[in-house]
């Protein structure tokens, strides 16, 4: 892919994935406010009923209780109706067809209360009779029994109608909590609701009655949901049943959990697709252009020793330098100086490549570290010499007797000792120490060069990465060094971990297992 199509496919890619989220946050609003709807209209539905079942409890607790004949006395007397309703109809010249209604009416009043309170109850008998009758002109239609009968049977259906006034009755004398309990309860699974609630009665002056649980007084802020419940003789409200439901979030997501918990797992799927895609191509990115630092470097590296090489080589062709054997030897050595230094080069690229296909093969075997790590130093103190830098030795492990292959760990304290020394601008000053950790040998390399940002501490392991990159080459490398060193420790199932401040130096501390 071209890299300048990546910042514009991202920005592409962030627009819809915004949009996206914006909608399916914008339709679970919505839905959650259908849910709500929904919620609010049972609640409507089972107040309603809770309301009417409480005024049945208490006009039958009145009946059943204070006065016990009060339903024994029952006015059947059809031949004195309250009233008569008589419509007749003719269909045709030899139909009719006549529907008549016998209302009678009772009214009952009962004191429950010196305080003027009553009960009033009002019985309406009906009785109702449709008659079709086939006329004929020559003779009479006989009266038959059956006729008769439905003219005068009397048989009357019965509707009740019942308002207890209590405008002086005390709420507590009219319901209990455990009926207000149990009749709510009741409602609201009926419809259902099964969450939690809290329940409390106001009184005219909307001021809190007695009947009112703990939630309700902890969950006032809470929306409420209200219903009168006892009116006067005028139809004023008396009291109000109000309901809040403290858990109603919970239960209406736990009730919705499959549809819900769908939507939000395909969000996070899609919000997870996209992160990946856009940290795929910018890691693309990232490899490309470290790729292009990489081969920029590795052409200066090879381009150095290549134009040795080639001067050296015209040199020797010259007559004068050939005839002078002191010269033809340096220019030999110096050739063959800078093929092993183009050689160690393909071979770091070589041995990371095999790393990278884990092709590499460990030979273990029960090594004296502080033998070669003295070897390595000491090697490694004719370079310091050079830049008049001073490297010091600090052995405080008792134990260093470890099962490593020397190969590689030779070539990851070089590496590291490569570092230390070429990240010195000025007189290296580096410092190899050892000791042991529970069961771990640890090697300690620091120094007190250049350092690096906080930024990079993360990123100096990674493949082909340099903090200086690009033309600026007074470091050299390929950025494979320290990439190849955290293979090698990893593969010794060790450690490696830096220490580094900006313009004060750097430590590498590197554990590994004892034997």
């Amino acid at each position: 892919m071209n890299q300048r199509f990546i910042p514009i496919i991202s920005i592409l890619m962030s627009i819809s994935v915004v949009i996206f989220v914006t909608l399916q946050i914008k339709w679970l609003k919505e839905y959650y406010g259908a849910l709500d709807q929904d919620f609010s209209n049972k609640v409507s539905i089972a107040l309603d009923q809770s309301v009417k079942k409480i005024e049945d409890i208490e006009y039958n607790q009145l009946i059943n209780e204070n006065y016990k004949n009060f339903g024994k006395t029952v006015l059947a007397n059809n031949a004195q109706p309250s009233s008569t309703i008589i419509q007749q109809t003719e269909d045709s010249a030899s139909k009719r067809t006549i529907t008549y209604q016998k209302n009678i009416i009772e009214r009952e009043n009962l004191p429950i209360s010196n305080t003027g309170d009553s009960l009033n109850r009002i019985k309406l008998w009906t009785d109702e009779n449709l008659i079709k009758i086939q006329r004929d002109t020559t003779k009479r239609e006989a009266l038959t029994a059956a006729l008769n009968s439905s003219i005068n049977s009397g048989e009357f259906s019965l509707k009740e109608f019942v308002r207890v006034e209590g405008s002086n009755r005390p709420i507590e004398k009219r319901v209990s909590p455990q009926t207000i309990d149990s009749v709510v309860s009741n409602a609201l699974k009926n419809n259902g609701i099964t969450s939690g609630f809290g329940y409390g009665i106001f009184d005219k002056n909307n001021k809190l009655t007695t009947l009112t649980n703990e939630d309700y007084r902890k969950q006032q802020t809470n929306t409420k949901y209200d219903k009168v419940l006892f009116r006067d003789s005028k139809d004023n409200p008396l009291y109000t049943l109000s309901l809040v439901f403290p858990r109603k979030d919970v239960s209406l997501i736990k009730n919705n959990l499959p549809m819900l918990l769908g939507t939000f797992l395909s969000l996070l799927t899609i919000l997870g697709i996209y992160i990946t895609s856009i940290n795929y191509m910018m890691q693309q990115k990232r490899i490309a252009d470290v790729k292009t630092d990489f081969i920029n470097n590795m052409s200066h590296e090879f381009k150095t020793p290549l134009a040795t090489i080639s001067v050296a080589t015209d040199s020797l062709a010259n007559d004068t330098i050939a005839t002078n054997p002191e010269k033809v030897k340096y220019y030999s050595q110096l050739i063959k100086q800078e093929n092993l230094r183009m050689k160690k080069q393909v071979e770091n690229v070589l041995n990371m490549s095999k790393l990278e296909r884990n092709e590499v093969q460990l030979f273990l075997k029960e090594t004296n570290m502080r033998q070669l790590i003295r070897d390595i130093s000491q090697s490694f103190q004719l370079i310091v010499n050079e830049r008049n830098g001073s490297l010091i030795q600090e052995f405080d492990a008792d134990r260093y007797i470890v099962k490593v292959d020397e190969f590689h760990i030779s070539n990851m304290l070089v590496n590291l000792l490569d570092n230390a020394n070429k990240y010195s601008p000025e007189a290296p000053e580096i410092k190899v120490k050892t000791k042991n950790e529970g069961h771990w040998y640890v090697i300690e390399i620091s120094d007190k060069g250049m350092g690096m940002d906080a930024i990079n501490k993360n990123k100096i392991f990674e493949k082909f990465f340099r903090e200086e990159t690009g033309n600026i080459h007074n470091v050299k490398g390929q950025g494979l060094g320290l990439s190849y060193v955290k293979k090698i420790i990893e593969l010794h199932k060790g450690q490696i971990h830096v220490e580094s401040v900006k313009g004060k130096g750097s430590t590498f501390t590197i554990k590994l297992p004892m034997s």
